[in-house]
């Protein structure tokens, strides 16, 4: 009787063994296969403080503003890196058109207006560097002017190109006082 008691207790104890970590390597593989992609808008983030202001050429042909929450302003301000969790840099873009009433009032071409909002109109890089330590602790996400998220072909395209600025922890945007 002993016997059968000792061997019962043995398979139960393996049972919960190998029940836990199971459970324990499901959850370890939803963590690694955790996307690197945004998908929601931040709440609030026109009322941001802006970083600084570009006019890209290229493939991309905009103009635009990037914008950072107060603890990626307080970072920037601060000269910190890396960012500290919680930062959010966000960008939005705009077709530049010349100004036909600047340009009248200056008596030559020479302005240039936020146009139609980018195919890519928002985008935001979010600091997590649990969730997203496959990609520099860095989240990445893009919306049309619909507010409607890019596809993820589409996302995979960020941090490939913002490793060559890896020594400023994936950030492009230097801060403009």
């Amino acid at each position: 009787m002993k016997r059968i008691t000792a061997l019962l207790v043995a398979v139960a104890t393996l049972v919960g063994v190998v029940t836990f970590l199971a459970s324990t390597a499901r959850h370890t593989t939803a963590q690694e296969a955790a996307p690197i992609f945004v998908t929601e808008i931040p709440p609030g983030y026109r009322d941001w403080k802006v970083v600084s202001v570009a006019h890209e050429e290229g493939d991309l042909k905009d103009i635009r503003a990037v914008l950072g929450n107060d603890v990626a302003i307080n970072a920037y301000r601060g000269g910190k890196l890396p960012f500290p969790e919680g930062a959010i840099v966000g960008r939005i873009a705009w077709s530049h058109v010349p100004s036909e009433e600047n340009n009248k009032a200056f008596g030559r071409a020479q302005s240039f207006v936020a146009g139609a909002p980018t195919e890519f109109y928002l985008q935001f890089m979010v600091k997590d560097s649990k969730k997203y330590a496959a990609t520099g602790g860095w989240g990445y996400s893009s919306f049309d002017k619909d507010g409607k998220p890019s596809p993820e072909s589409a996302m995979k395209t960020c941090f490939p190109c913002h490793q060559a600025v890896s020594d400023r922890d994936f950030i492009f945007t230097r801060y403009s006082p």
